[in-house]
């Protein structure tokens, strides 16, 4: 709190220092601008950070709802990967930095799922690649795949207008792409550099090159683009696997009650077994991390993204524009895990219980040839390629005193994981497990880096296969062995819409009513996701040391508290798990369709709105309503016994949205602005089938509900502007979201055998539900100044609240506390910028036992400078995540973790070239 009350005293006084330098040239500014043309004329303009700054302030100030701006020359000054990490500058947007980069946008306190981004003006399909928690097939754009380079501008709607495609709660991205009529015939623009990754130990290369040229007549032109972009991912990590208690290790009579002594304690199933820190009783009710891992992720993102537009004016009041945007990503990754099973209460020798946890804890060795597996190391490669197509037309005439404008187009993607090679190998040893806090600890009998004590399958396990994929593979034969893994096509996503949008609007005059707009637009949407699984079974054992295996080393886990012999730990790399798999003697089969996590579900809308803007005196701003008419219908499999079943089932909702702004221009510096709208966010596509999908790992699983309805809320904000200096400005702003129809999770334990991999075990359950309520209250505070010496700052706080009905749970991804502080200086040809972000901790989900997750606080300290060498070259270095943070998640409270990450910095060196 000290920092952040530090950071707005310093802004603010930052503020009465550039007020005081613009009240004394307030005059050298006037005369200025009464020269307007003059300087022009001159070639005396402002460029670099300051030009951008100010671009920026202009669509702000001129704009009747609340919105925040950032410009592409803003963008090109951050150390940014994506559009993402260019957007948590603005005040009210966090990301996510599960991987390092961010991926998921936060607005106003509200989860990725209920916010839109738009590319000039329309919706983006969008894939994911698989294996990413944050990835879930939703409506929001995964933005690690828009290059920065691409926008000229990127528009962010706090108050919505009828004119805008609804579906955001918390906000609406707009992304203006780079148009050539809009740019300097000839204009060309290249970049060529590299990056580094300190934990991955990588260097890549990057690069973009956009030519834009039209005639003199201004009558044709075109663009195109290509960019280029590599980076390595190491992230090491320590993961708990959910949390169950220590009622499993209590005695169990044949009806399930505990069996207690002459005291009335329970009694342990090993009764030898030490506890320390409290009873018995305290041990039953203690949560108990169920599985320790420690985890190695390394991931190659390759991205290529190509653009191209053409535009056409036949005559002055006629524009035709016609634009391709096409994404390439490539995002193959290899994740391997070592990891205890905290699980067995009959081989549990020690514990230790402290505040309701069970912090550690001592297992004995499983004797063979029992069933008891205490550990498991498995290797999971997957490969997997995204495409993103969107085609787009548009034209805007203006007969007259009308102007139409229209767009349509077909946007796909597509990804998952093609294919996926999974292999586990399993130890029978005993160990000892901590885990407090951001500490862990493992210790096997033998070190983890025996691959001796790590094998395939036990003999006991092996079995005559009949499913039908093992018959067909063996002419009816069977094969007797058992699944050590399998290759497996999953989580194959695609998502594709066609769309169209007519606009209409006039100038009215003088009047009260200055503009009258109204439009309608209709899309056809279809989201689906097939997953084919298989299976690999061997008919002899074999331990892992009979494959080669490298070390995964301690370095890995650097600066992340672990300790023991867990690591190094053996596993295998990506051929050798492929290796694995086509050992001489295995069957590898493919499954049929897996129908419990299959879904396809069309979206038609059709929506028309009207909008009047008005002006009286110092006041303005608009007023309308936008009808929304939308139609699911969700395919989905339902499996009863032995029969399952393809089932249709229609869902439709209609509703009117209605949304009005005002702004008053208290003077010619301050602007007063309130809005309030009526907005719906719809259901996540996975959520609206009542698929079913499996992780065994987790042992967790989620469906979904076709009977959904869309998220509905009420939105109010309000704010105050103050622009008292050139690219200067202070404002406050105030936002309340009352939404219903909130849709929450129930959660069950099933019994389940899931079909992608064959094994019969208990899952927890999730699946979507309406009726909640919630509500977010929060306020930003915003100061930009243009300070003395070439010295600046812009500075951000945002606090946003929540009411769950939930004592002490927020909603998800809501952070309580949020600021950014940017100085930066540019004089002359140099220019820099230190980038300093925090946001405070958030809820993420519901795990096992209904335990609440969060994610806790996380900072990032970036760094960008730039040198033009001339007026053609220039010299850009940057470092992001300078503070090596740790991504921290965990268990109800911060004692019990979930999860913890580094990801390392990345530092790169890019030279562009401008003409």
């Amino acid at each position: 709190m000290r920092l952040r009350h530090a950071i707005l005293v310093s802004t603010a006084l930052a503020c009465l220092t550039e007020t005081a330098q613009a009240q004394s040239t307030a005059p050298a500014t006037q005369a200025a601008q009464a020269q307007g043309s003059t300087a022009q004329d001159n070639d005396i303009v402002v460029t670099g950070i300051r030009r951008s700054l100010q671009d920026s302030i202009d669509t702000k100030r001129s704009t009747n709802a609340i919105v925040d701006v950032i410009s592409a020359e803003d963008v090109g000054k951050f150390p940014d990967t994506n559009v993402a990490e260019s957007l948590s500058h603005l005040p009210g947007v966090t990301v996510d930095h599960y991987f390092g980069e961010g991926e998921q946008v936060s607005i106003a306190g509200t989860e990725p799922a209920l916010n839109r981004i738009l590319i000039d003006g329309h919706s983006v399909a969008s894939a994911n690649w698989g294996g990413n928690p944050n990835d879930r097939s939703s409506r929001s754009f995964n933005y690690s795949l828009l290059s920065p380079e691409i926008i000229s501008q990127a528009v962010l709607y706090k108050t919505p207008e009828a004119r805008l495609q609804e579906g955001a709660i918390g906000g609406t991205v707009d992304i203006v792409t780079r148009k050539p009529l809009d740019l300097k015939p000839n204009t060309l623009t290249a970049t060529l550099g590299g990056e580094y990754n300190d934990r991955s130990k990588q260097g890549n290369f990057r690069g973009s090159a956009l030519y834009s040229w039209h005639n003199e007549a201004d009558t044709f032109a075109i663009l195109g683009s290509v960019n280029y972009n590599r980076e390595n991912l190491s992230q090491g990590g320590v993961e708990v696997f959910g949390y169950l208690t220590g009622d499993q290790f209590v005695a169990k009579d044949a009806n399930g009650n505990t069996i207690t002594d002459a005291s009335g304690n329970p009694v342990l199933q090993n009764p030898n077994a030490k506890i320390t820190g409290g009873t018995t009783a305290d041990l039953q009710k203690a949560k108990l991390p169920a599985y320790l891992s420690r985890d190695d992720f390394d991931q190659v993102r390759q991205r290529i993204g190509y653009t191209a537009t053409v535009q056409f004016r036949p005559t002055p009041d006629l524009t035709l524009t016609a634009n391709a945007i096409m994404i390439r990503g490539k995002y193959d990754n290899l994740n391997r895990s070592m990891f205890s099973y905290n699980t067995h209460g009959d081989l549990l020798q020690a514990a230790t219980v402290n505040n309701g946890l069970i912090t550690s804890t001592t297992f004995g060795a499983s004797a063979a040839p029992g069933d008891e597996w205490t550990g498991e190391v498995d290797t999971d490669y997957r490969r997997t390629r995204l495409k993103n197509d969107t085609f787009t037309g548009f034209f805007d005439w203006t007969p007259g005193e009308w102007k139409v404008s229209g767009n349509g187009g077909y946007t796909r993607a597509s990804g998952g994981k093609s294919p996926e090679y999974l292999t586990s190998f399993y130890t029978r040893q005993g160990f000892t497990a901590s885990a407090v806090g951001k500490v862990t600890s493992l210790d096997w009998a033998n070190p983890a880096s025996d691959a001796s004590q790590w094998v395939n399958f036990s003999p006991n396990d092996a079995k005559l296969q009949q499913e039908p994929a093992v018959l067909a593979a063996t002419n009816g034969a069977g094969f007797f062995g058992a699944q050590v893994g399998g290759i497996t096509n999953a989580d194959q996503t695609v998502d594709r819409e066609l769309f169209g949008q007519l606009d209409v609007s006039r100038d009215l005059g003088m009047g009260l009513l200055r503009k009258i707009s109204f439009g309608l637009r209709g899309n056809d949407h279809h989201n689906q996701q097939t997953t084919f699984g298989g299976a690999t079974f061997a008919n002899t054992p074999a331990t892992l040391a009979s494959f080669n295996p490298g070390l995964v080393p301690s370095s890995i886990y650097d600066g992340l508290n672990v300790s023991g012999n867990g690591t190094p730990y053996a596993a295998l790399n990506e051929a050798g798990a492929i290796a694995a798999l086509n050992a001489p003697g295995n069957l590898n089969v493919t499954r049929s369709l897996d129908t419990g996590s299959y879904f396809n579900v069309a979206e038609r809308i059709l929506t028309g709105y009207v909008q009047l803007d008005y002006q009286a005196g110092k006041f303005r701003g608009n007023i309308g309503g936008r009808f929304v008419s939308t139609r699911d219908t969700s395919h989905y499999y339902l499996t009863s016994g032995s029969q399952t079943t393809l089932v249709t089932t229609p869902n439709t909702d209609n509703r009117f949205l209605p949304a009005f702004n005002i702004a008053y221009d208290a003077s010619s510096t301050v602007v007063l602005r309130a809005g309030a709208a009526k907005v719906i966010a719809r259901p996540r596509f996975e959520d609206l089938a009542g698929s079913l999908s499996l992780d065994d790992t987790t042992r967790t699983g989620g469906g979904g509900n076709p009977d959904l309805k869309p998220y509905a809320a009420t939105n109010f904000g309000a704010s105050v502007e103050w622009y008292f200096g050139k690219q200067s400005y202070l404002s406050g702003e105030v936002f309340y979201r009352d939404i219903s129809n909130y849709i929450g999770n129930t959660n069950v334990e099933q019994t389940i055998t899931n079909q992608l991999t064959g094994r019969t075990l208990e899952y927890a359950i999730s699946r979507p539900t309406n009726g909640g309520k919630a509500s977010v209250t929060g306020f930003s505070l915003t100061a930009q100044a243009n300070l003395i010496w070439g010295f600046g700052i812009q500075s951000n706080y945002t606090f946003a609240s929540a009411d769950t009905g939930i004592n002490g749970q927020g909603l998800p991804f809501l952070s309580r506390d949020t600021f950014n502080i940017i100085p930066y200086f540019e004089s002359g040809p140099f220019s820099a910028r230190v980038s300093y972000n925090y946001r405070s901790k958030y809820f993420y989900q519901f795990g096992r036992l209904q335990s609440a997750d969060y994610t806790d606080a996380y900072r990032q300290l970036d760094f960008s400078a730039s040198y033009n060498i001339n007026a053609h070259f220039r010299l850009t270095a940057t470092a992001s995540n300078l503070l090596d943070e740790t991504y921290y998640q965990y268990s109800d409270t911060p004692s019990a973790p979930t999860a913890i990450y580094k990801n390392g910095r990345v530092f790169s060196l890019t030279g562009t070239a401008r003409f």
